[in-house]
């Protein structure tokens, strides 16, 4: 069910922090939504053909491994749009958007989204601004996932939820907080029973009541402060200067528009009912479609340029997304030479990026998990191999022997790999007394017993 869009623009914070002029050319485009629980928006690799404005319905971004492990990446509701790939000049993503909480939402086409942001006004100017905020509470997340507890973590979702809705309460079963936050069940069972004993919550068959919400936010870390306080900083950025405004041709009915009028003309053209009106009527319809295909030329030119234009910027946006990365990247040639690699990587092996010698990435491995790492190398290069490695690095001048898991992809021709490379160093107890990561031999044979498993 959808329906048009009224003068105030719904609940949604970047719809009504929009000028009138800008609010008023969206509001025949803009369609009112329901969107149920677990509605999924779009899966990994979609094409995005609307932007999603929610209004009292919250959607997470939702990351899913291999293995069906699921981990929530942000949340979006009241203060932001799904569709930030979009935003970013993208036209798919790789994570899942799926309603968490269901409720209501402004719906607007790709295409639409497109040229209002190509505008430069104030809606592009709230968009890139929320994909900062975004991008901080991903942040966040990764800090409070790693290094706080898990009633922490909890109290961080709730707040974070609650800020998105209307009310005190959230309808969430305790599995689907699990599957959002990444942990066991039981971890939530516990902290969620911790706060309800200390009275800041209220739990019951599904639904969540926050009692005391001063208090469920003494008990955060300060991961919901930073986030909380980039949120709001977006709403009180200076307005930029805008261009004038000018008509905006909507291609999926230009076409439309310009027969009507051309059939209008016609009529009043047989009204004459004489021979040399029939004649001018025949050469202006010959006018008229040069006319439709100049325009249609002229705007698949320009839709081109903008392209080329977000491309550029999109590349310089995730080259510095690549380079400040948390997480070591590198990419190896078919030798094992490190050919490319981010800060991070840089630190973890102590080399300078300056320097032009070549490095062999074996040559930071421990001499013990050298066969295991060439052999893991070998079979991803070949695409014969599709699990992780795990294995430890040798100390140096700043940090000891530190126990890591790779993965990794490859190109098309088998001529790169390109890796990640995790810190394990917590759980690197289980890598030193474990048959399966202590011992390269028998690694070896579980890596081939698992490839003829698969053939």
């Amino acid at each position: 069910m959808s329906e048009p869009l009224t003068a105030t623009g719904g609940e949604n914070r970047i719809l009504a922090a929009l000028p009138v002029n800008e609010r008023a050319r969206l509001m025949d485009d803009l369609e009112r939504v329901t969107l149920p629980l677990g509605h999924v928006l779009y899966e990994p690799g979609d094409a995005l053909g609307f932007v999603v404005f929610p209004t009292s319905c919250i959607v997470s971004l939702v990351f899913t491994t291999e293995d069906g492990s699921t981990a929530e990446l942000a949340m979006t509701g009241k203060d932001g749009l799904v569709g930030i790939p979009l935003v970013l000049g993208g036209a798919t993503s790789t994570h899942k958007a799926v309603v968490q909480c269901a409720g209501t939402a402004w719906r607007l086409r790709a295409e639409v989204m497109s040229w209002e942001l190509a505008q430069h006004g104030h809606l592009q100017r709230l968009a890139l601004g929320y994909t900062q905020a975004l991008m901080t509470q991903m942040a966040q997340s990764v800090v409070c996932n790693r290094h706080h507890a898990v009633d922490q973590q909890l109290c961080r979702w709730l707040l974070l939820s609650l800020d998105q809705l209307p009310g005190n309460q959230l309808n969430m079963t305790q599995e689907l907080i699990a599957n959002m936050l990444g942990v066991r069940r039981e971890a939530v069972t516990e902290a969620a029973g911790k706060l309800q004993a200390a009275g800041l919550i209220q739990y019951r068959r599904g639904q969540i009541t926050v009692i005391d919400r001063a208090g469920l936010e003494a008990r955060a870390c300060e991961c919901y402060s930073v986030v909380s306080a980039e949120y709001e900083r977006l709403f009180h950025l200076p307005q930029a200067i805008l261009p004038g405004d000018r008509a905006r041709p909507n291609p999926a009915t230009l076409r439309k528009r310009a027969e009507a009028r051309l059939e209008r003309d016609h009529a009043d053209r047989l009204a004459d009912a004489n021979a040399e009106a029939d004649a001018a009527w025949q050469q202006a319809r010959l006018v008229h479609e040069l006319e439709v295909h100049q325009i249609e030329l002229e705007m698949s030119n320009e839709a081109l340029r903008q392209a080329y234009d977000e491309a550029d910027a999109l590349h310089h946006k995730y080259a510095d997304l690549y380079d400040f990365a948390p997480i070591p990247y590198f990419t190896l040639d078919a030798l094992g030479v490190i050919v490319q690699f981010n800060l991070a990587g840089a630190i973890l092996l102590d080399i300078q990026r300056s320097q032009t010698r070549p490095h062999r990435f074996a040559a930071f491995v421990k001499p013990e998990f050298l066969r295991v790492f060439n052999h893991f190398l070998a079979q991803k290069l070949r695409g014969k191999c599709r699990r992780s490695c795990e294995l430890v690095l040798l100390a140096n001048a700043h940090r000891p022997e530190r126990a890591v898991r790779i993965q990794a992809v490859t190109d098309e021709g088998g001529h790169e790999c390109q890796m990640a490379v995790i810190d394990i160093a917590a759980s690197s107890q289980s890598v030193h007394h474990d048959r399966r990561h202590s011992d390269p031999e028998h690694q070896l044979v579980d890596d081939h017993s698992a490839q003829t498993s698969a053939q």
